[in-house]
């Protein structure tokens, strides 16, 4: 969706503030002050801080689809596994300064209601991650690719909750050792 140049303003600096700092511990008086922005204004563009958290979201998911489809779509021709390519992408992901987690994981730790709008934005963005998944493993080869999908889904998501319970940012480089491993007895 498009916004208005203070709409894109309020989605800049919520989505910052909200990554860093969680979504329940900010309030749209802070944001619309950073933001330079007057609440009508925020109001106006997102009804609420819910509709402004889904908004933030949607970004955050156009952005990440994007961005992971141009990665695997360069990957060089001959990859040996564009599964653990995909596992690549997120291992640079988590050794980023400031990195604190998956932000549709943060997200939804915090928005327990089913019925949030930004859930169901988060709710998409997993589909798609492990239907993505799906297709990789069915590009690789692997039988089965619908249990694979859902098996390396719980890979990653295990490993960005462990960044968010431990802070431990090495959990992908450990998934991905995990799905290299069940990988290699496939093809045995």
């Amino acid at each position: 969706m498009e916004y208005s140049a203070s709409g894109e303003r309020l989605l800049e600096i919520a989505s910052q503030l909200f990554y860093a700092e969680g979504i329940g511990a900010i309030g749209v008086d802070r944001v619309a002050e950073e933001a330079g922005i007057s609440k009508p204004t925020l109001y106006a563009q997102f009804k609420n801080k819910a509709g402004l958290a889904a908004a933030v979201l949607q970004r955050r998911r156009e952005t990440r689809e994007r961005t992971i489809t141009a990665y695997l779509d360069a990957l060089p021709e001959g990859e040996p596994s564009k599964v653990l390519a995909l596992f690549d992408f997120f291992i640079q992901a988590h050794a980023k300064p400031g990195f604190r987690g998956c932000p549709f994981t943060n997200a939804a730790a915090e928005l327990p209601d089913s019925t949030h709008p930004a859930r169901v934005v988060i709710s998409d963005y997993k589909a798609w991650m492990r239907n993505l998944l799906t297709e990789l493993a069915e590009a690789d080869g692997l039988d089965n690719p619908a249990w694979w999908g859902s098996t390396l889904m719980l890979l990653i998501d295990g490993a960005n909750a462990r960044v968010i319970t431990t802070g431990d940012k090495n959990s992908m480089k450990d998934a991905r050792q995990s799905a290299a491993a069940m990988l290699q007895l496939q093809r045995q």
